[in-house]
């Protein structure tokens, strides 16, 4: 017959080791830190790592959703960020025929960052998924070390600016105003691009982007550098024809609006304006027909076409009595094409 004595500490035992699994096994199914929005800070806090929650039904669904919210936040973010920042203002400044105000440029630039462009640009990690028993599904969370992630993407900004760069010397070497402002133009596309990059660069490491603080202001300045090559443009307005003559005034009021300076002076002027209406008349008898075509260059003094305008107009007709009339309807519908298109395609 077995000891009293042996038999309770058997059971003693058996005892210990019950209370111990069940501790065991609360122990692993305890909710961590990391699975609730109120205490993920205390795990990953933000200021050193970007931590996002999914939850699904599965792991897999919940995985997939914790980086989904993960490139969520970096999309939006973004988004958010060029609508916010993107408006750069400069002051034109006035001549006697217009009043100075302020000209206002906003571009809008929208970056979509997908699940595995993230996972490629910032090395995503990603916890074991946690089974919550009462809400009967897996929570996951996917997580950035901002440091890392920097380093990893920075080379990203670091092409990008160079890009940028290459366009911006090209066009800073340049001397001819007109072909300064084309050159300016075409470093828009990768300024924006470059400018993309320093706004997720801001969402990991704030505190770094400062580096490229001078390249930024390059690229936001851009219309502004444009904007006072414009007003350095002094252009003189001049016609191959006494008709053509009659458009002057439209062509200045087109020219100054999109801030060039026109000046009588031909001696202090860049570039030279031609206008060249040629009616087209064809006299039968009493009667005659027009078939005006109106052409607009625009030249350097010292030799150069840097722009070019052509414009066939709709035909006239009507007796040799009424030709003043006709030349009027002509350079009617001359003034009216001029303000329907010139001022689109004078983009310089």
């Amino acid at each position: 017959m077995l000891n009293k004595s042996f038999l309770t500490g058997a059971f003693a035992v058996l005892f210990l080791i019950t209370v111990c699994g069940c501790a065991s096994n609360s122990t692993k199914n305890e909710k961590p830190l990391w699975a609730s929005d109120e205490t993920l800070e205390m795990v990953y806090p933000n200021s050193e790592y970007i931590a996002r929650i999914g939850r699904g039904t599965s792991i897999q669904s919940a995985t997939s959703f914790a980086e989904g919210e993960l490139s969520s936040y970096f999309s939006h973010s973004v988004h958010s960020q060029v609508n916010a920042t993107q408006v750069m203002t400069d002051t034109k400044s006035g001549d006697k025929e217009n009043i100075p105000g302020e000209s206002k440029t906003v571009r809008s630039i929208e970056r979509k960052v997908t699940v595995d462009s993230m996972n490629e640009l910032f090395d995503v990690h990603l916890t074991s998924a946690w089974f919550d028993k009462k809400q009967k599904q897996y929570i996951s969370c996917a997580y950035i070390n901002r440091d890392d992630a920097f380093n990893l993407y920075e080379a990203n900004v670091r092409n990008a600016r160079n890009k940028f760069r290459l366009f911006y010397d090209k066009a800073e070497a340049e001397e001819d105003l007109l072909n300064k402002i084309k050159l300016l133009s075409d470093c828009e596309l990768p300024g924006e691009e470059y400018l993309e990059t320093l706004k997720i660069s801001n969402l990991l490491c704030p505190d770094k982007v400062s580096a490229y603080g001078n390249d930024r202001k390059l690229v936001e300045g851009l219309e502004v550098e444009k904007n006072i090559c414009r007003q350095k443009c002094q252009m003189y307005i001049t016609s191959t024809t006494e008709d053509g003559k009659k458009l002057k005034s439209c062509v200045s009021q087109i020219i100054k609006a999109k801030g060039f300076n026109v000046t009588e002076n031909r001696k202090e002027a860049f570039y030279e304006v031609i206008i060249d209406l040629d009616l087209g008349k064809n006299i039968f008898g009493e009667t005659f027909t027009a078939e005006p075509e109106l052409t607009l260059s625009i030249k350097g003094t010292k030799g150069g076409e840097r722009f070019s305008y052509k414009r066939n107009l709709p035909k006239q007709s009507g007796f040799t009595e009424a030709e003043t009339l006709v030349i009027r309807k002509i350079i009617s519908s001359a003034e009216s094409e001029l303000n329907t298109s010139l001022e689109k395609e004078l983009s310089l």
